[in-house]
């Protein structure tokens, strides 16, 4: 029994390995991925704002480049859940590999 444990923790902690190199790989891009991704939300809000305000576009006009712009910033967002995810699924990983 304490045999196919330690086999069973040997191939667990291989899994770890690369459960972290992927959490390092996709927490870098995200954060690179986020500065774009937010500049151009932001462009795009300025975009739709200061159409509406010189009233270059009607308000349905100027809620398509909002809307853009709030899905583009939701992405970054997304892709860090993703990564929380990834995060506690190593620490149970870790917690086996403890016990």
């Amino acid at each position: 029994m304490r045999l196919l444990r330690l086999i069973g923790k040997l191939l667990v902690f291989a899994l770890l390995t690369v459960v972290t190199a992927f959490q390092w790989i996709f927490t870098f891009l995200i954060s690179f991925a986020s500065i774009i991704f937010n500049l151009l939300a932001g462009l795009f809000v300025l975009i739709a704002v200061l159409f509406r305000i010189f009233n270059v576009t009607t308000w349905s006009e100027a809620l398509r480049p909002f809307l853009a712009g709030i899905v583009l910033f939701m992405i970054p967002i997304i892709g860090q859940s993703l990564v929380t995810i990834t995060v506690v699924f190593r620490e149970g990983l870790c917690d086996f590999i403890r016990s």
